[in-house]
């Protein structure tokens, strides 16, 4: 398997699967700066072309020794990058995000009645209203008062219609009195296991829930039906591809996410490659796929091989596990995992035995910290390669580092949340643990293995918009001048790497996907410029996305 970063131009690679004869389904890209990311970055030594044929990339070279019996493709001066591979993604909420109010950048509660109001204008009486993107980092500090907000003002602008509104990373949730009643919350019921259900000082809810606490909600409003999960998967997906994206890691797949999936794949109607991490929080769901094991598809077109644990919170809603209170409210009770040490144990035991990988979702420094030490236990007797993965790995202790890359475990991280978190992260967690989190130039110094994805459709997502916060640790409006511990930055290729080959790597695809090399499949970007000498990169267009040597259609 490659791990190698940049161009690889031989004479092996000039003829080793060209032959006498020619073939009217050759097609030579040619005129590009082409970036392999297979070996270091060198432009003076840059490939002119390279040659597809049945979808893989069979020669890379000077132009006049591929071009035989070739159709050839004039790039016209743009440049070229492998496939984009978004490692951690939510592609149904992505697409079912389109019949939702969007609620990103709202700022008070007034504002998302507002929004309700603009975007659902004639909603039926009884019919659910659904919003997402409400951020719960900065609704947990709600104008400076240090807590979330009363939602009861739902309640009175939309007393004839149930009303839940998901937040922007699905650690809270907001309902009004129509869809507490229809879950049955009142001042009597009690917090369910892994969640907050908030109250006023007469113990009655105030329409915000914490965690698992959402569910008593949302459990409760019609779900789509396969159809409509497969519409949304195609939107989803071809978004992605319009931004440059040719490979994705859906993160925690329920039993119908798989079923609608798989009749996509098997009816050749996935725009772009999908590897599956099952939701492992469902019990009946790994039962089932602990019987069938992985799915591998040769093509690699669908292949699920991952299990994707919920264990703690987010920093921004303060539910996430840390081993001390929170910095601005050291009063409030600690949080609680959403899936107990003992069951994640189980859960990897298996994962191991069955040739399954472990995604684990941990945020706070006890919840990183727990999560190794499981690893530890399950991998450290029986080594192998196992590309376990921790989600988020973002605030850690001091330790951390050290142990992950003694096993090789994948810090998964997501360049957005820095910089989404920039504001009132050092508040939560106060000047010291601040140090160790969001650090991925840390993590690569000490030998952990990183690779950068999005989590969409929380924050900015688009492939540019990653490299950008990567790199420079400020917002897309540029801010803070500097960069946020900039420290933490780094360059563009060790970024674009993460966004790309060792992506590949974190699903066992690096054979396969993640640079352009011969016989890996021909997923490739054409980009307006070159995204390792751009002046801005957040300037640089997508011209054309290609899976399999084939276009991408808008």
């Amino acid at each position: 398997m490659r791990r190698a970063l940049g161009f690889t131009v031989s004479a092996l690679l000039l003829t080793s699967c060209l032959d006498s004869g020619t073939d009217p389904t050759a097609t030579v890209f040619h005129n590009a700066d082409i970036i392999t990311m297979d070996g270091a970055y060198d432009p003076a030594n840059a490939p002119e072309a390279f040659r597809v044929e049945e979808g893989r990339i069979t020669a890379i070279g000077a132009l006049d020794d591929l071009a035989a019996g070739a159709k050839k493709i004039d790039l016209k001066g743009a440049a070229v990058i492998p496939g984009v591979v978004d490692s951690h993604v939510h592609i149904r909420e992505l697409g079912m995000d389109a019949i939702k109010v969007d609620l990103v950048g709202a700022r008070t509660m007034e504002e998302i009645v507002a929004r309700i109001r603009d975007q659902r204008p004639n909603v039926a009486p009884g019919e659910w209203i659904i919003g997402q993107g409400w951020d719960e980092g900065r609704f947990a500090d709600y104008n400076g008062t240090g807590t979330y907000p009363d939602a009861g003002i739902l309640s009175d602008a939309f007393p004839d219609n149930p009303v839940g509104l998901e937040s922007l990373h699905g650690f809270g949730g907001m309902a009004n009195e129509a869809a507490m009643e229809i879950a049955g919350i009142d001042a009597t019921t009690p917090d369910p296991q892994g969640g907050t259900i908030l109250r006023r000082e007469d113990g009655s809810p105030t329409g915000v829930l914490l965690m698992l606490a959402q569910k008593l909600v949302f459990d409760q409003k019609p779900e789509p039906t396969q159809a409509q999960l497969e519409q949304a998967i195609v939107a989803g997906l071809s978004q992605l591809a319009a931004a440059g994206v040719t490979s994705v890691h859906e993160a925690g797949m329920e039993a119908e996410d798989v079923a609608a999936f798989r009749a996509l794949a098997d009816r050749g109607e996935l725009p772009i490659r999908v590897f599956g991490l099952l939701n492992g929080n469902d019990k009946d769901l790994m039962a089932d796929w602990f019987v069938s094991g992985p799915l591998n598809d040769p093509t690699d077109m669908l292949d699920i091989g991952g299990i994707k644990v919920f264990f703690d919170g987010s920093l921004g809603s303060r539910t996430a596990m840390m081993y001390e209170p929170y910095s601005d409210q050291p009063e409030a009770r600690l949080a609680r995992a959403r899936i107990t040490l003992d069951e994640i144990d189980k859960l990897a035991i298996q994962a191991r035995d069955k040739g399954f990988q472990m995604a684990v979702h941990a945020i706070g420094d006890e919840a990183n910290d727990c999560i190794v030490a499981s690893y530890e236990l399950r991998l450290a007797a029986q080594p192998y390669d196992h590309r376990w993965r921790i989600e988020h790995a973002q605030v850690v202790g001091g330790t951390f580092a050290r142990r992950a890359a003694d096993l090789g475990i994948i810090a998964s991280m997501q360049p957005s949340h820095a910089m989404g978190d920039s504001p009132w992260a050092e508040a939560r967690v106060g000047p010291e643990r601040i140090r160790f989190a969001y650090a991925w130039r840390s993590f690569l110094r000490a030998g952990v293995p990183l690779i950068f994805n999005s989590d969409l459709p929380g924050e900015p997502w688009e492939p540019m918009e990653t490299l950008h916060f990567a790199t420079t640790r400020t917002t897309l409006q540029g801010t803070p001048a500097g960069g946020w511990y900039a420290n933490e930055a780094l360059g563009r290729e060790a970024s674009l790497r993460a966004m790309t080959l060792d992506g590949a790597h974190a699903a066992f695809q690096d054979d396969t996907l993640g640079s352009l090399a011969l016989d890996k499949w021909a997923d490739f970007v054409v980009l307006s410029d070159n995204p390792m000498t751009a002046d801005d990169v957040r300037q640089i267009e997508v011209k054309a996305t290609y899976v399999a040597g084939e276009k991408i259609k808008p």
